[in-house]
Parts: C-alpha cells; sequence; structure tokens
C-alpha cells in the first residue's frame, strides 16, 4: 500500500511538472529558454508516453537548429534517440545518437560528448553488443579524463565493469569498479557508494573471497540505512547472507537470507535464485529436507531461464552438496556432471571473450591506421591543391592588372565612365542547408558528400576511394540517405533532392 501511494505521489509529481512547461511554453519567446523547455518537455514524458516525446524533441531541435543554437540541438537528438531505443527502433536511434555526436564533435563540446559515447555504450549494452559497447565506453572514460569530467568517468568505470565482470575478466571488473568507488567518495555521491560496494561485495564473491565480499556488503548496509528503498536493502542482505554462508557463520546466513528474501519483489530476480539455493542448503541441514529441497530445485528451475552461467555453477553446486546429505548418490553424480559441464562453458566463454577483446583492440588498431592514413591523404591532397589555387590565384591577380593596365592606357577619358553589364551566371548546385531544412532527420556532412558523388555519377568504389573509407561503410551511408529523403535508388535519391532544392529557393 505505501508503494503504491507513494508511486501515485511520484506520477502526480511529474504532471504537475509538464503542466509547468506546457504553461512556460506558452509564454515564452522562440528563444534558446523555449528550446530547453521542449528537452524538457520530451524528458518528462520519457516514461509515458514515448510519441510525445518525440514530437516535443524533434520540435526542440528544429527550433534550435533554426537558432543555429548547438547544444540545444544535441539535448533534443538525445532525447529523441532515448525515446527511438525505447520504442525497440534501435538503428533509428543509433543514427540519431550519432547525428547528434557528430554535431558535438564538430563544435569541440567534448563534455557532450563524453554524455553521448556513455548513452552509446548503454544503448549497445542493452543490445547485447558487449564488444562496442566496451569501446564506447572506453572512449568515454578517455574524454572524461582528459577534461576532469568525474561523473561521467564513474559512470563508464562503473559499466566497464559489469561488462567485465560478465566476461568473467574479475581482475579488470575489480580495477574498474575501485576506481569508480574512489571518485564516488571524493564526490560524496552516496548511492553511487552504495551501488559500488555493492557490486565490489559481488565480485569478490565470484571470486571466493567472502571476507573481502562480506566487508563491502556491510558498508554498503551501513549507508543504506540512509535510503528506504526495499530493493536495495533486500539485495544487500541476500548478498551480505550469501558471504555469512561461505564463512560459516550459518544461523546469521540464514536469517538474512530468509529476511532478504520475503522483501524482494520480482519472481526473476538473480537474488531471489541465489537466496533461494542457499536457504534450501541451509535448511537441509537444519533438519527441513523436504522444503529444503523444494527451494533448490526452484532455484535451479529458475537460474535456467536466466542464461547466468556464474550463477547456475552456483546453485548447482548446492544442489549436487544437496544430494550428497540426502544420501541420493545417483542424483548427486547427475548435478556434478552438469557442475563440471557450466565450468567447462564458463571457460570457453572466458575464452571467446578474451579472443573478441584482443580482436577489438586490433580492429581499433586498423581503424586508428586508416584514419592516419586518411588525414595524410587529405593533408597531401590540400597541400596540392592550395599549391595550384595559389598559382591561378597570382595568375588572375597579374591578369586583372595587366588588363587594368592596358585598359586606361588605350580607353580614351571620355570613355572611362562606361560601365559594362554585370553577368550572372546560374548554377545548378545542390544546397545543402536548405535540402536539411526540409527534412524531419538532416543528412550528415558525410552524407552530403555522398550525395553529391552520387550526382557526378560516381560508382560505390570510386566514393570509397574519394572519402577513403569502404564500400560497405559508402553503402550504409547510401541506406541512410534513402531512409532520410523517402528515395527507393540512386536516380530517385537526386531526383527527389533536386527537386527539393528547387521547392526550396
Amino acid at each position: 500500500m505505501t508503494i503504491f501511494f507513494g508511486s501515485t505521489l511520484e506520477v502526480v509529481a511529474n504532471q504537475s511538472k509538464i503542466d509547468s512547461l506546457h504553461y512556460k511554453l506558452l509564454i515564452s519567446s522562440a528563444d534558446t529558454n523555449k528550446v530547453w523547455i521542449l528537452r524538457d518537455l520530451a524528458f518528462y514524458h520519457l516514461e509515458e508516453n514515448l510519441d510525445s516525446t518525440l514530437f516535443y524533441s524533434q520540435k526542440g531541435y528544429v527550433l534550435a537548429r533554426n537558432l543555429n543554437f548547438v547544444s540545444g540541438q544535441i539535448w533534443n537528438l538525445y532525447q529523441k534517440a532515448l525515446a527511438l531505443e525505447f520504442s525497440d527502433d534501435f538503428n533509428e536511434a543509433m543514427s540519431t545518437y550519432r547525428f547528434a555526436l557528430d554535431l558535438a564533435e564538430e563544435s569541440n563540446d567534448l563534455l557532450s560528448v563524453a554524455k553521448l559515447k556513455n548513452a552509446i555504450g548503454a544503448a549497445y549494452y542493452y543490445n547485447s553488443d558487449y564488444a562496442l559497447a566496451t569501446l564506447a565506453y572506453q572512449e568515454a572514460k578517455e574524454i572524461s579524463e582528459v577534461i576532469h569530467y568525474n561523473e561521467g568517468l564513474s559512470h563508464a568505470l562503473n559499466n566497464l565493469g559489469i561488462i567485465y565482470s560478465n566476461k568473467k575478466n574479475y581482475s579488470k571488473a575489480l580495477e574498474a569498479y575501485e576506481r569508480s568507488l574512489s571518485l564516488k567518495l571524493a564526490s560524496a555521491d552516496t548511492i553511487g557508494i552504495i551501488n559500488s560496494n555493492y557490486n565490489i561485495g559481488l565480485l569478490y564473491a565470484y571470486l571466493q573471497e567472502y571476507d573481502k565480499s562480506l566487508n563491502a556488503f556491510r558498508q554498503a548496509k551501513k549507508l543504506n540505512l540512509y535510503t528506504k528503498t526495499p530493493r536495495d536493502q533486500a539485495v544487500i542482505q541476500i548478498g551480505e547472507g550469501v558471504a555469512l554462508y561461505h564463512l560459516g557463520a550459518l544461523e546469521e546466513a540464514f536469517e538474512l537470507l530468509d529476511k532478504g528474501i520475503s522483501m524482494l519483489k520480482s519472481d526473476k530476480s538473480h537474488e531471489k535464485i541465489a537466496a533461494l539455493a542457499y536457504l534450501g542448503m541451509l535448511k537441509i541441514k537444519k533438519g527441513e529436507k523436504t522444503i529444503g529441497l523444494q527451494d533448490l530445485l526452484q532455484a535451479n528451475e529458475m537460474v535456467a531461464l536466466t542464461g547466468r552461467l556464474e550463477l547456475q555453477k552456483q546453485v548447482t553446486k548446492e544442489l549436487a552438496s544437496a544430494y550428497e546429505l540426502l544420501g541420493q548418490a545417483d542424483q548427486a553424480v547427475h548435478y556434478w556432471k552438469i557442475y563440471d559441464q557450466v565450468k567447462d562453458s564458463i571457460n570457453s566463454e572466458q575464452r571467446l571473450w578474451a579472443f573478441e577483446e584482443m580482436q577489438a583492440k586490433y580492429e581499433l588498431i586498423e581503424k586508428e591506421k586508416l584514419i592516419s592514413k586518411q588525414k595524410a591523404a587529405l593533408y597531401a591532397e590540400t597541400k596540392s591543391k592550395l599549391t595550384i589555387i595559389t598559382g591561378f590565384s597570382f595568375l588572375f591577380l597579374l591578369t586583372i592588372y595587366l588588363g587594368y593596365r592596358i585598359y586606361f592606357l588605350k580607353l580614351k577619358p571620355q570613355k572611362r565612365g562606361f560601365k559594362p553589364e554585370l553577368i550572372h551566371q546560374t548554377s545548378d548546385l545542390l544546397d545543402f542547408n536548405l535540402v536539411n531544412s526540409h527534412l524531419p532527420t538532416p543528412l550528415t556532412c558525410r552524407e552530403w558528400d555522398v550525395v553529391q558523388l552520387v550526382e557526378l555519377g560516381k560508382s560505390n568504389s570510386e566514393i570509397a576511394a574519394s572519402l577513403f573509407v569502404s564500400e560497405n561503410t559508402v553503402k550504409t551511408h547510401l541506406k541512410n540517405i534513402f531512409i532520410k529523403v523517402e528515395a527507393q535508388n540512386r536516380t530517385d535519391m537526386i531526383h527527389k533532392v533536386r527537386a527539393m532544392s528547387l521547392i526550396l529557393q
């Protein structure tokens, strides 16, 4: 009843903020302040109405673009990307994140770059692409370190710790968590300190260093007295109970596990699975054999649905040990075999993840080399063009000077008042800014380069050579362009872009 009442208050407070923002929107001028009001409306609608978030964030972006207000563009695009991500439109969400990131990089807004890299890392993580998530978080970490953005650094470190922990790379996970904890201690972030200590407690439990695990959980528990969130209290108590179980303090472990499991709300909770397994074993040791075995079997049934091998290993080990205590040798042997299979799977996963991490690093090095080559080639090309332009400019000025001298030497004084007619030259060039103002999702600078090269009749391979990218990258750009301008093919794309230019002009 208390939770329902609290949720009602939160909804009412949220609606009150939305109503207040709507009023401010009505009375505000079309300036940068209005851009932030639209961004805030998009934010407050995010949990309840994604269509409204998309509507307000797009309006905020368009207004910010018209005002040439880059920061407003970036953070309205960010809200739009979140709404697309929550709508399971991952590809469009990533396209929007990338567009916002391009704007931040072009304006040298490193704080926004760091924040967006963290957001992109989270999107990849929830899409189960851990390799790209790791790269995004590492980039966010490096940028945050350069600009001394400790909140972003702590966020990146904590999420890297989670990924490393999932990949069973516990040494790197522990290093990330402990550094994140030191930053949260420095900023007196109580909730962050609790979460970091909880993560460190779990990690030490995986490493079977239960004394350190117990210490971390107790640090979290001590600070958690200042919060009133039942789930936080429950998971910390269960973590503490598991550590005490392995340290031999069985009575205290039973009390904490039993109390913790009664406070958990979700039947799918990983903490509930662990609590059931250890409570089941403790009940068997107390003589409650039937109930204890039921708890263990329930935990085993639940863990099979999670895909969490480390947790499955713990449950299977306790189940095999329980059958030994119950004198059921055949069942004990059966579950010990499963335990060995799970261990082998974990080792195989660790080798695979180590290979993937090494491959990702290699690809990153190769990417950096390619970028360096492209920059060198671009510099050489620019230098060559500059030399040619300088030469032509000199010849052009010389020609004008000579023509000027000849004109005044040969013309009679009375003809010096003659003014030749101006000759206007027309150009069929497409206008980037005008076309983009007509599109809901604007083309990026690189996509515009592709459009211009297609308009010149270049093939994909020729475009790739001109832009120093792969043909697959060109195909990806073309796919995004087709979507944005609603074109079926290259010819249709050029027709539509030309038509938009003519209409707007």
